[in-house]
Order: structure tokens, then sequence, then C-alpha cells
């Protein structure tokens, strides 16, 4: 395991490094710059998944995810998953459709997120090896009928890509396992991937298996039991407008590395937000001690910080006598990442934790909770 960690962090890392070095050598040659740090972009949300995937299946095996059904629509959800990935598709002139035609009972009581993680996973992966012109399917049905309300739901993700040897199909769903396939040379995966969706599948009762046929393509099936609820109703959520959010809304940003404190402020900037910046818990506590209600509408902070932490600036906040200074919003934006750590967080009177690096429409989208 930790011979292959290590070669997978150190590809990316040697590919960011190397165009580091190329873009300087040609900051007056924009064109070969930009391309570079497309280079580096690319390596880096590389390092970023597989940190990412290291961690979800830390938390799986250490039972820190558990499975938390609530009513969703599966029409909305497959929707969803079709609209994020349209880009790419259109990118490849690959047809990416969606069947529901055997679908009966939309709204069912399941795990969205894990649900959603699994299809979305397996659909990146059929786009990622499908050729231009190509077509990806994404279907659902309903098999038999099971007891206490329950129903086999069969979902499938099928393409007509490059498929897959039968002799990497019985290893398919081992940690770090990849095709030894060249005909697609420079499409990186992190061999965890498919690993998760199994581990998540079976979390949810389910069980997952694919058929392929190299040069034809791959059907991946994955079968689960879900719910009906008791009372079928949809409950959308209300859409936050950026301009809204971030009308006249000003932001304490609290980190004690520059780097991340420039780019994070650049970004909330960018987006509207007037920005005030603190090194770490202290300061950011004198600037909250010494305003006045409404100075600040909420409060971003880092955890690990020198003099004083994001958990002692916050107990020490929610301290404050006067109650309008006292109960800022205060959103842990944090390289912490772990279900403990999010506890923590909320222990201490944080309101929500965000892991690093952001996802800007994530935080925006927490952020439209309290502003």
């Amino acid at each position: 395991f930790l011979s292959n960690m290590s070669h997978d962090i150190r590809t990316p890392m040697n590919a960011i490094m190397g165009f580091t070095a190329l873009a300087r050598k040609n900051l007056d040659n924009v064109e070969k710059a930009a391309e570079y740090l497309d280079m580096i972009t690319a390596s880096g949300e590389q390092l970023l998944q597989l940190l990412n995937d290291v961690l979800e299946i830390s938390k799986i095996e250490s039972a820190q995810l558990r499975v938390e059904e609530d009513e969703c629509s599966l029409i909305e959800l497959m929707q969803q998953i079709q609209k994020a990935v349209a880009f790419r598709a259109a990118a490849k002139n690959i047809t990416l459709s969606l069947d529901i035609t055997h679908l009966r009972h939309d709204i069912v009581s399941a795990d969205r997120e894990k649900l959603s993680e699994i299809l979305s996973y397996l659909v990146d992966n059929a786009l990622k090896y499908t050729k231009e012109n190509g077509r990806v399917t994404i279907a659902v049905a309903e098999q038999e009928a099971l007891k206490d309300h329950y129903i086999a739901y069969q979902f499938m993700v099928e393409d007509n890509g490059i498929g897959i040897s039968g002799e990497f199909l019985e290893h398919i769903f081992d940690p770090f396992e990849r095709e030894k396939n060249t005909t697609f040379s420079g499409i990186h995966g992190t061999g965890l991937g498919l690993t998760i969706t199994k581990k998540l599948v079976d979390m949810m009762g389910g069980n997952i298996y694919v058929t392929s046929t190299v040069g034809v393509g791959s059907k991946f099936v994955v079968s689960v039991p879900l719910k009906l609820p008791d009372i079928c109703q949809e409950n959308p959520k209300e859409e936050i407008g950026l301009m809204k959010l971030t009308d006249s809304k000003n932001i304490l940003l609290v980190d004690d590395n520059e780097i991340n404190l420039e780019i994070e402020a650049e970004m909330l900037k960018d987006a509207g937000f007037f920005v005030e910046t603190a090194e770490n818990g202290k300061i950011a506590l004198e600037k909250i001690a010494q305003s006045f209600p409404g100075t600040y509408d909420l409060i971003l902070m880092d955890i690990q910080m020198p003099v004083m932490d994001g958990y002692q600036a916050t107990r020490a906040i929610r301290q404050i006598p006067n109650p309008g200074l006292a109960r800022i919003p205060i959103i842990a934006v944090s390289a912490n990442a772990f279900e403990e750590d999010r506890r923590k967080a909320m222990e201490c009177g944080m309101n929500a934790h965000l892991p690093k690096p952001l996802d800007m429409g994530q935080l925006f989208e927490v952020m439209g909770k309290f502003l």
C-alpha cells in the first residue's frame, strides 16, 4: 500500500515541479507558460483526487461513514449527474443518454450522497475510457419488491469504450489495480475509485458487477435495495443567487498561511465579498471583540494556527458578552478533513466544516445558509 501510495504521489508531484520550472523559463512566452500552468493544474487535481480517495477509504474502513437515508428523487439525482458531466461529454462528442423508462417510483428513501458518488464515479470512468463520437448510457430500473416496503433498484452505466480485459476484470475492485491497456496512454487514475465504489455499494446493502469486451465496451450494474417513503413528496432546494449572497457581505478570513490567505481572499473578492484578513486566531478574536455587531457577517476560520488555533478562537468568540458578536457564523476551513475533525469543529461552536482545498461552489452553498 505504502509503495503504491509513494509512486502515485511522486508522479504528479514530479509533474508539478517540472512544469513549474518550465513555466518560469517561459514567462515571456504567454502561450507556452499557460500550457504549463494547465499541466500543473491537472497534476494538482490528480494528486488531490488520490488524497480524497485514500481519505474516503480510511473513513469507510474505520466505520466513520454511515448510511443516512432521506427522501430523494432518483430522476433529479441522475439528471444532476448528467448535467455535471455534459460539458466533458460534449468535448468528445459523446452521446450521453438517460434511460428512466423502467422507473415507476421516483421518490425513495436513500443515502443520496453515497448513491450519487457511486453513479458519478461510474459515469466519469465511462467518459474517460470512451473514444470521441462514442456513447454512454445511464439507466435505472425497478426489479422485484422486497419486504418492509423495499424495492430492488438496478442502476446501469454502459459505454462503447475501449473495454476491459478478462485478466483485469478479476481484480477490478482491488485497490491500486489498473488496466495495463496502453490504448489510451495519458489517462490517469488513482486505482482506488472502483474500490471505493464497491465499498459504498456494500455499505448500502447492494452488489455491483461488470461485464466487458475489449474494443466493444463495458457495462457496470449496481443493485441496491431502496425503501419507498410513507409520503412521496418532493422538496426542492431553493437556489441562492450569488448576487444576493455576496451583496454587501463582510467576511473575516483567518489563516496563518500567506499563500492560502491570498488565494482565498482574491477568490472571495472576485465573487463580490468584502474581505478582511487575520493571520491567527488571536488577531481574529481582537478584531471581533473591538468591532460592532454587523461589522462582520461571517468568519472563515483555519484550524491549525500559531498563537491561537481555530478551536480556541471560536470558543473565545462565543464567550464575548455582546450576543451580536458572539453569534457570528463561523465556518471551519481546514486541511483536517476527517469526520472527527468536523465533530470537533461543531463541538467548539463552529457552524460548519469544509476541507481544503476549497471548492468555491460548495463554499458559497454553505455560506448561503448563514448569510
